[in-house]
């Protein structure tokens, strides 16, 4: 099996180096050695071996569209705008709140110089029986790609398909010491899910949410200061790029107000689950 494996990984490498990705030797051994203590058969270590070749050619992908997106020669929030638009004009809009780095342009107008590939919206837990019943009614506008209660007790949202864009509602709700956030991501190359509760200290929907007209239609989405304050703490390139539009509209009062009130996030519960195994499949029973 080992040199079958080895084998496999040098052909997948080739492959990469035809697109000019190349990884250095020390983290090939790493890939390699955790693949071979990873529980399974051949066929599923070979599964692995073309997640990770996958992930790599897409974040490649990605990172020539953000290039020319730098470059004001490519652009896509046309289609998110679109995407936002049928969510405003469904019954859903009254229950959901646009979170993170579409907010500043959707303020602003202005075209990102860079590619947002989602939208992400936060809903309360008790709005979550209403929003799936209206996406099950609706398939042919709304796909459901994800949703996390085939897998946990625990609501941590939906990963929908509107129009080819990816639309996450993660789950919220109040509690004397703040919001907690549920939320997940699918991790590609384990072919899991990654699920999350998170408390955010002295943070409310009432301070946090506004309402904001774009073109004909009005939307809630979060304040530019509170995604300003996340977006200070995470400080990735796409952060920083964004933080530069939200200070052309931030309140400095409510910015100070927000960051007095605010503590560091807390996660309260983490799991992971096995995309595969659902909890109504005979291998979860």
């Amino acid at each position: 099996m080992e040199k079958e494996l080895y084998d496999y990984i040098t052909i997948k490498l080739k492959k990469l180096a035809e697109f000019s990705i190349y990884y250095p030797e020390d983290k090939i051994k790493q890939v390699y050695i955790s693949l071979l203590n990873f529980p399974g058969s051949l066929e599923e270590k070979k599964q692995r071996v073309d997640n990770i070749f996958d992930n790599a050619l897409e974040k490649e992908k990605e990172r020539k569209l953000n290039e020319q997106a730098k470059n004001g020669e490519y652009s896509n929030f046309d289609k998110i705008k679109h995407v936002i638009s049928v969510i405003a004009h469904s019954p859903l809009a009254p229950f959901v709140t646009i979170y993170g780095g579409n907010v500043p342009y959707l303020i602003t107008g202005k075209t990102p110089k860079r590619v947002i590939g989602d939208v992400d919206m936060g809903a309360t837990i008790e709005d979550m029986q209403m929003i799936r019943e209206f996406i099950t009614q609706n398939p042919e506008t709304f796909k459901v790609v994800i949703d996390s209660k085939d897998y946990s007790e625990n609501d941590y949202g939906l990963e929908l398909e509107v129009n080819g864009i990816p639309v996450t509602i993660f789950t919220h709700e109040y509690t004397p010491k703040g919001r907690i956030v549920r939320n997940f991501k699918i991790n590609p190359i384990t072919d899991s899910i990654d699920a999350k509760a998170i408390l955010f200290y002295g943070i409310y929907d009432e301070e946090t949410t506004i309402e904001q007209t774009i073109d004909n239609y009005k939307m809630r989405l979060e304040c530019p200061e509170y995604v300003y304050i996340q977006k200070s703490v995470a400080q990735r390139e796409k952060d920083l790029m964004d933080i530069e539009i939200l200070k052309e509209i931030i309140d400095e009062r409510k910015l100070q107000y927000l960051k007095s009130k605010s503590g560091m996030p807390g996660v309260l519960v983490s799991e992971t689950f096995a995309l595969k195994e659902k909890k109504n499949s005979p291998k979860a029973l």
